[in-house]
């Protein structure tokens, strides 16, 4: 497979003709070898317009979306960033090209151990944390405060209250909300002074990272 001349389409025909118009990001995907943070059964996807789904329940999300997600919070060298769902690092190592201060959270064993594998080969510096993603939605996260950017890759069935009111006064939430009022939208929280303000940036392709609301089991 010629990842070079698939790099350049996926540039070409994902990114520039669905509005991802950041110079500088587009610059930072166009020369990063995004294939080598892959483990080899998933490589031949590494380019894929698709959510690539694992058998432990986890994914990825589209190229698309997820720099959709990094232009919003327009990321710069002194910010402090925390990303939950960080995968195989297809985000990370572009969000590393703006800054060094990245925290990153996640759930799966397979993406965790190629994630970690990437940082020994330093193809990205970032710092896995030891939790799960499902202990940060559940009330059990890390001081969010010296976060300026909370980047989410994947849907919440819910606005995300909690991680909003614990965040810093300046900070920037970006996720995708999925529900009866939200169908499929990226969206931007900015808190400023002790209020929050929402704006929808774009639809997106994804799965949920997390359901807050749980459905009671069916009793006969």
């Amino acid at each position: 497979m010629n990842f070079e001349q698939a790099r350049n389409n996926m540039v070409l025909n994902q990114l520039r003709a669905n509005r991802i118009r950041d110079i500088s990001l587009i610059e930072k995907i166009e020369i990063f070898p995004r294939e080598n943070l892959y483990p080899i059964k998933y490589k031949h996807l590494s380019y894929s317009d698709q959510i690539i789904n694992l058998d432990d329940g986890r994914f990825i999300l589209p190229p698309l979306t997820s720099f959709h997600l990094v232009q919003a919070l327009d990321i710069n060298k002194n910010d402090y960033v925390l990303e939950v769902g960080s995968g195989f690092g297809t985000t990370t190592s572009i969000i590393n090209q703006f800054t060094n201060n990245i925290d990153c959270i996640e759930s799966s064993i397979e993406m965790s151990d190629s994630f970690k594998v990437s940082i020994k080969d330093n193809i990205f510096k970032a710092n896995l944390l030891k939790t799960t993603i499902e202990n940060f939605f559940d009330n059990r996260n890390p001081n969010i405060k010296k976060y300026q950017k909370i980047l989410i890759n994947g849907s919440l069935d819910q606005e995300p209250s909690n991680i909003i009111s614990k965040s810093a006064d300046d900070a920037q939430i970006v996720c995708i909300i999925d529900n009866k009022e939200f169908k499929h939208k990226i969206v931007n929280y900015v808190k400023v002074n002790g209020n929050c303000n929402r704006f929808i940036v774009d639809e997106a392709s994804s799965s949920f990272i997390y359901k807050f609301v749980k459905k009671e089991p069916f009793v006969f």
